[in-house]
């Protein structure tokens, strides 16, 4: 039973020592960094919404989510604050991707 009850007190630190540095992370993230990340989140609630009324097909959805997961890897990959270029090709992608949900 001891060993039961250290092994799960081991893993609930390890947990909760993961969250604390994720949210550390979150936190420390340039405000552009901050609205690029905001905005990839707004818009995969978007597509997973679209799919669910059928707008769009589950294809075209993991597609999507895909392309937004790529924006969000360069954001999160990119040392330091982003520049105004960067922000707005990241911009510009989000834009491209926005389009193929509505239509």
């Amino acid at each position: 039973m001891n060993l039961k009850r250290t092994a799960l007190v081991l893993v609930l630190g390890a947990a909760s020592l993961g969250a604390m540095s994720a949210t550390a992370n979150a936190q420390s993230l340039h405000p552009a960094k901050q609205q690029v990340l905001a905005r990839v989140h707004h818009q995969r609630q978007e597509i997973r919404r679209a799919e669910r009324r059928g707008e769009i097909s589950p294809m075209k959805a993991h597609r999507l989510l895909a392309a937004d997961r790529q924006v969000a890897r360069e954001v999160r990959r990119r040392p330091g604050p982003l520049t105004r270029v960067e922000v707005r090709r990241l911009n510009r992608q989000e834009n491209r991707i926005h389009r193929h949900i509505e239509g």
